[in-house]
Formats: C-alpha cells, structure tokens, sequence
C-alpha cells in the first residue's frame, strides 16, 4: 500500500485514505473481484484510479454518465494523469486514434459506456489492450431493481470471458440489499470482497418544511445561512426566475441547467467554486463532478421521483464534515401536482406499442424493413401529428434506447435557439404596426424570460400552439428580425437523430422488452410512493426513513431532522403546560382568579395560559364563575 499512498499524496495531495477505500484498494491490487458502496461523496473514483496507476497497464471504466466520464477525464488530465474517454459523436477515427493511444501510448485510464461494448470491432480492440482491471461505474444500472436499469449492462458480464484473470470492480452510490445481489450475478462477479460505509450522515441535517411561501422561507435560510449553497428547482424557467428574484433581494445567486453553453457552464461553476456566487439555483443537471466541500445547504424548492436522487443531491452538503442542512420546502399542493404529474410519465405496453408503430409510419418504413436506418425527428411534430402525450413519448423513445430497439442521439444539439436583442420597448416599437409579430414577441418574451441575456432553446410547435401561428410562419419572423438585428436565431427543425437497431416486427420486435416494461413501472411506482412517505411522514425520523430505505437500520433517533426537533418541541410543550396547569390549581385553590389575573400572577405567554385553562376545562379540574373567574373544583 505504500505506492498507493505516494500516488494519492502526489495527484491528490492527502496523506490518508477514508474508510474504507484503502481496503478497497488493496483487494483490487490482490485481483479481487471487489464491490465498493459508498454514498454520494464518499470517494469511489480512487478505489479504482488508484489501482490503476499503481499496476502496469491500463484500467477499462465503464460509464452511463457521458458528463461525467468528461469531467472525471479533465480531472485526471490536469492532474498530469493519461487519460481518455469514447464517447458519443466521436468519428470512427477518433475512436481509432484514442484505442492506439490505450494500447500503445501509456493511458492509464480509458472510459467508455456500455452501448460501445454491443461494437464488434470495439470488443476486437479491447481485447488487445493490457487491461490490468476493468471498473463498471453506477453498477446499479445492470439490475432491473435499479432505478436505471439499462440492459446494455447486461452484456458486460460477456467481459470475464475475455479477461477472466483480470479484477472487475462495481461501484455504486444507491442500492439496497436485492440490488447489490442482482449487480453481483449479473457482471459474473467470482466471490467479490464487499466494501460498505453506512448512509448515516451525521453532520447532515435533513427537514421538510411544509410552508405558505416557498420564496419568503428560502430567503429566511439564505439569510440565516449565508454561505455556499444549491437551490434546486424543477425546470430551466424557474431556474432562471428564481436566480433573478434573488438578486433583486440582494442575494449572490446565479443559475444552472442543461440548455446553456459548455462555456457558460464553466464560467458559472468557477464564479461559485470561487465564491464570487454563493447561491446556485439549478436542474438535476447541476451536481455531477462537482465537488465543493463548504456547501452548507442544499434547499430542494421542488422534490425530486425518488429517494436515490435525492440522496445523491443532498448529499453535497456538507462533504467538508461541518454541520449542514439539507431541506425540501413543499406548499400546500406540491405533493398532489406531483402525483398527476408522475402518472404522466409512466405508459404502459399498449402506449409503447402505439409509439412504436407511429414512429415506423412516421418514416414510412414497411415490415421488414427499417433495420440500421438513421432518421431525424422533431419530437413535438411527431406527437401532434399523432396527438401523442410529449412526456409520455419521449419516455418510451428513452426505454426503447435502453431495449437497444432504436438508438437516440446522444446530444440533443439540432434544437432552435433564439437571444433577442435591444429591450422589450424597442423590439415592441419595431414590431407594433404588425399584430402578428407583437403577439409573437410577447409570447417569447412569456415563456422565455432571460432571453435577453442569452442564446436560449425555444419550441416553435408549443409557440405555433400559443400563438394561433403556423411553426413555418414564426420561422419566417424569425429569420427577418435577425436581418433586422433584433435577434440572434439558429432554426433546427429537428431535435433527435435515432436509428433502427431492428428491422421493423411490430409486436414481434417488442414483446421482449414488455417484461422489463412492467419491472420499471413497478420500480419507478415504488420509488416515488417511498419518496412520498418521506415528505409526508411526520412520526419517524428523516434519518431513519432514509437508512431504512437502503436497508440499513438505525436503533436511535437523530434528534436532528425536522421530525425530531417538531416531536422533541412537542414533548417540551406538553410538559411546559402541565407544568403551568399545576401552578394555576395552586392559585386557584386559594383564591378565584380571572385570566388576566391569573397571567400577571404566573408571568406566562397568553396563548400558553388559554391552552392551560382549556385543558382543566375539559378535565373538569376548574370551573368559570359568574363574574368571569375562575374557580378550582373540590
């Protein structure tokens, strides 16, 4: 272990490992199959990054998250450690040129996702390569209990029988006890050595908050914690109205989602790094590599589908191991909007049927035909031409993807952008004599707030709908107001590049994925009745609910989440007024006393002394006399 050691003090600059990486570590360099469980933060990447550059050769990563196999490559790079990645959009010579570098050029590290494995001449170069460990990153998503199970894991167990004498290492931040067994069967790991840490984190408060005024509350917490912190937020506009709310309240905010330049995303995560931006309200998409140890509260401002997610974004509070708070602010009718909004989400096979056969019609593909053709699709076309659900649809085109039916584009870069320029009174001045072209300016101007500040992603379909305008006629405004310069436009009239994997069998195509259908409805209906009962229940501790949850138990309350404070508040009061009860039957059995008599006598809060005498009251303890006393009954 002493050149694990020298490696981790001279690329990572700490002199010690955490529980239980170095265990982690030692069993990788002994050629263990090894299964490492850390929650979020817990330092995963080193038990298999470490290895890889104490051994000879090269480690193979597997990863589903594109964002993150770049941002842990950057990472590495600048660290002056070899490393590299496949991903999507690569040309086949790319991937060439990065395959020789692996065999031939020293990297250490070569990170890929499990679709480029279902590549024959990937496999073929792979197997050339001097692997000396083979990490399977998010191994939760091999099992169908997995909150993102994707069959192309599946497949990965075919690995031991190329390299059986070379460690595999599965790491996960979610998964209970049947998704730990399922990883484990289904990569073909021989008798793997198990690294756990518990999910308890001590020095994290967690609260729900159940409040009138989400906005007036957050600015109570930002007021009385005025450090680092993540607000996250349901969409891209509330990304951007809440942001600008918060500065007009004097708070250091900035905001973060999925729609903004690579280069603005920098710049943003580098003024909150430095603190130059001490709130950043944002999407889920704000969260992975980052990695800022003094967050000291991370507000959920909407929930998200399940516990899992919300353990990972909470979990970036507090890395530093200081006190933190992690907080989900609900009004009145966030819990029942968010039901009728996840029954939106889930379809059934019938739906996915439709889809499939829509689509096919779509492109006008026969039976038997369509195999390995690519296609391009604006998705909000193809719904209303079928008067489809959008949500719905697009969550089938997902699970298609993961059936390897059809493969969607990776980015999602052809979507139309607009920034408009000059301000709302000059464009409206311009644009007055035409009523058409004013409608449609304040409906961007409705929908898109921020589109001055920036190139923002715009849906012609759903401002066709807005607007009584044809999706063709707003093209045609927009393409003349950019020579006009009063905007920037870039129109695509597509959104998503897919390509048949299968020739076109209707039913025959589908009816294997039907059973991986229901397991995912089933799973997905289990997550969010258990995220549900988290927010809702007021009797069990937030602690233990989510320990619970991953199959660990916690014996003692935490006396530290919002439920324990309100029961520990509720005891204090209950003995506080049977405390004041028994000094007013004192007085009482003295003398009659009125209420306001009684209050200066006992030097007690109004509503505590009405609460009191209420109580007696109903015991029969006291009575009231004819002159407005009261009187103790004998």
């Amino acid at each position: 272990m002493q050149q694990a050691l020298e490696i981790l003090k001279k690329y990572w600059n700490h002199d010690t490992f955490r529980s239980p990486q170095d265990l982690a570590i030692q069993s990788i360099l002994d050629n263990n199959d090894t299964f490492v469980l850390l929650p979020t933060g817990g330092g995963k990447s080193i038990c298999f990054q470490i290895p890889a550059l104490v051994k000879p050769g090269l480690c193979l990563v597997i990863s589903p998250l594109v964002a993150l196999m770049d941002d842990q490559v950057k990472n590495l790079r600048n660290k002056g450690i070899k490393a590299a990645a496949i991903i999507g959009g690569m040309h086949t010579d790319e991937i060439i040129a990065t395959l020789d570098n692996c065999e031939f050029g020293g990297t250490k590290l070569l990170y890929l996702s499990p679709e480029r494995l279902q590549q024959d001449w990937v496999i073929d170069r792979i197997k050339k390569l001097p692997l000396n460990s083979i990490a399977i990153d998010e191994a939760h998503c091999v099992s169908q209990w997995g909150h993102d199970f994707r069959p192309a894991y599946l497949k990965l167990a075919g690995l031991k029988e190329f390299f059986p004498n070379i460690p595999f290492i599965a790491l996960t931040a979610t998964a209970n006890q049947s998704v730990q067994e399922d990883i484990c069967t289904h990569l073909g790991l021989k008798n793997p050595n198990t690294f756990k840490k518990s999910f308890l984190r001590e020095n994290l408060i967690y609260g729900v908050y159940e409040v009138e005024n989400k906005e007036v509350t957050l600015e109570r917490i930002l007021t009385k914690n005025p450090y680092s912190s993540i607000v996250y937020v349901r969409n891209r506009k509330d990304c951007f109205e809440l942001s600008k709310k918060l500065n007009q309240k004097n708070f250091s905010a900035n905001f973060f989602h999925g729609g903004i330049a690579t280069s603005d995303k920098k710049k943003r995560l580098k003024l909150w790094l430095d603190e130059k931006v001490k709130v950043m309200v944002a999407t889920n998409a704000f969260g992975m590599g980052i990695d800022k140890s003094n967050v000291k509260t991370v507000i959920h401002y909407h929930f998200p589908e399940n516990l899992e997610s919300y353990y990972q974004e909470a979990g970036r509070a507090g890395r530093n191991g200081q006190k933190a708070f992690a907080s989900i602010l609900l009004a009145p009718n966030d819990i029942n909007n968010a039901k009728n909004s996840f029954k939106e989400t889930l379809f059934d096979k019938d739906f996915l049927k439709l889809v499939y056969k829509k689509l096919n019609n779509y492109f006008q593909i026969a039976y038997g035909d369509g195999f390995n053709t690519q296609h391009s699709l604006n998705l909000n076309q193809f719904c209303n031409a079928y008067q489809l659900k959008a949500k719905q649809t697009y969550n089938a085109l997902q699970f298609l993807d993961r059936q390897g039916i059809i493969n969607l584009s990776q980015d999602f870069g052809q979507q139309s952008k607009l920034q408009l320029l000059g301000s709302t009174s000059e464009l409206l001045d311009f644009l007055s004599v035409h009523d058409e072209e004013e409608g449609l300016l304040l409906s961007i101007l409705r929908n898109y707030p921020g589109i001055h500040h920036q190139m923002m992603t715009i849906n012609l379909e759903q401002l066709a709908q807005k607007t009584d305008l044809s999706s063709e006629k707003i093209n045609q405004y927009l393409t003349d107001w950019t020579k006009k310069e009063l905007c920037i436009f870039e129109n695509a009239s597509n959104d998503i590049t897919l390509t048949f994997n299968e020739a076109r069998e209707d039913e025959k195509t589908l009816n294997r994925t039907f059973y991986y259908l229901k397991q995912q409805n089933n799973t997905k209906e289990k997550q969010f009745k258990s995220m549900i009962f988290y927010l809702e229940n007021k009797d069990v501790c937030k602690n233990k609910i989510l320990l619970h949850y991953f199959d660990e138990i916690l014996a003692k309350d935490c006396n530290s989440c919002s439920t324990c404070l309100s029961k520990n508040a509720s005891e204090r009061s209950i003995a506080t007024r049977r405390l004041t009860e028994e000094r007013i039957l004192t007085l009482l059995t003295k003398q009659d006393y009125s209420s306001l008599e009684l209050e200066e006598q006992l030097q007690i809060d109004t509503a505590l002394l009405i609460e009191s005498l209420n109580h007696l009251l109903e015991q029969n303890k006291i009575k009231p006399t004819p002159n407005t006393k009261y009187t103790y009954i004998k």
